[in-house]
């Protein structure tokens, strides 16, 4: 992401921060109004003991009886004035629907993708796939074409999703391991090549068979037929409780930046676990419910985009090294020293 994106990403944070502290809205109901207009005068009965005393007892600065600020939820005009700052940032015609598809990879009507295209994609897939040094009887499933330039959402930058289909149960009893290996092959192929179709950037993954996958636009590439046919019909877009979702999103990573930032690498490791998971379940459940323009689904792809999710894996894989690792300082051991052949290591 360039410099000046995550500039203006932090000037949209601090703004939305500005909007939390500004002064309370005035109260509405008839309960409000009478707890407001008292409030003065129970805070003096309640602090200012001994007398009514301002300097009185421990306080050694003359004390406050006004309403403290607290912590009202943003207004919706407030919060719009805010989406257009940040769509002018995000670029938010990533949500935006064409009434076609892409016309340099799709052909006219949009039934099959072009013919050069396809091959070549099928040919990526393939090099890919032998990359991953599978047992021989390996079947490739499906090659799959997903994402949003399978989709009337797509613009120019967006990527070419190659989804690999394998049958995990059938290569390994340990489903967890084998899918860290393939998300690690996947990371390390991606980060290495930068092989563009037509001006999108290719990027691979591999797709467990048995799991299920969320998208309004999927095309074989092995079978040249649509899966998913998507629609171009224009989703409504609740995009108020998409900001809200990034700004929450966004104050729980400063939180956890925080944590960090205390030296507890303990406590950072194991919330930057909690809030990667809190993220992936957050998009799932929208991908079932509302498919891929949910207000989750969005909140998340823009959490990405801002490279949100991107700080807290550094945090996690940065207090995971600094919880492993030892100082110089061998006193604590010399007083200590544990013997040759040892199994219990005791006063550590």
């Amino acid at each position: 992401m360039s410099d000046k994106c995550v500039k203006d990403w932090f000037s949209f944070v601090k703004n939305a921060k500005e909007l939390e502290e500004e002064k309370d809205p005035l109260p509405q109901s008839e309960y409000q109004k009478e707890i407001f207009k008292t409030h003065p005068k129970k805070m003096k009965e309640l602090v200012g003991q001994g007398g009514g005393k301002y300097k009185g007892g421990p306080y050694k600065f003359k004390v406050s009886y006004k309403r403290s600020k607290s912590a009202p939820p943003i207004g919706e005009g407030k919060l719009k004035k805010l989406l257009k700052e940040f769509q002018l940032m995000y670029d938010y015609s990533d949500f935006n629907v064409k009434d076609h598809l892409n016309h340099n990879i799709w052909g006219p009507t949009g039934d099959h993708v072009r013919a050069e295209v396809g091959n070549k994609l099928i040919e990526i897939a393939k090099d890919f796939f032998d990359s991953l040094k599978l047992p021989e009887d390996t079947e490739l499933i499906d090659i799959k074409f997903t994402g949003s330039l399978a989709n009337y959402n797509w613009t120019q930058n967006s990527d070419i999703d190659l989804h690999l289909v394998l049958d995990f149960n059938k290569i390994s009893k340990n489903k967890e391991m084998l899918r860290d290996y393939m998300n690690a092959k996947k990371s390390i192929w991606n980060d290495r090549h930068d092989v563009m179709i037509k001006g999108h950037e290719v990027e691979v993954y591999v797709e467990d068979v048995n799991e299920r996958h969320y998208s309004t636009g999927v095309y074989s590439l092995m079978n040249n037929e649509w899966i998913v046919r998507p629609n171009p019909k224009k989703p409504i877009i609740d995009d108020i409780e998409v900001l809200k979702k990034i700004n929450s999103f966004s104050q729980k990573l400063d939180q956890l930046r925080d944590v960090y930032n205390r030296g507890n690498y303990q406590m950072a490791f194991i919330k930057s676990e909690q809030l990667l998971d809190k993220l992936k379940k957050m998009r799932t459940s929208g991908l079932v419910i509302g498919g891929e323009f949910s207000v989750e689904n969005l909140a998340y792809k823009a959490l990405r985009k801002i490279e949100v999710m991107k700080e807290i894996f550094d945090i996690k894989y940065d207090s995971y090294d600094k919880k492993m690792s030892l100082d110089g300082d061998q006193s604590r051991y010399d007083t200590n020293p544990v013997e040759q052949g040892q199994v219990t290591y005791t006063n550590l």
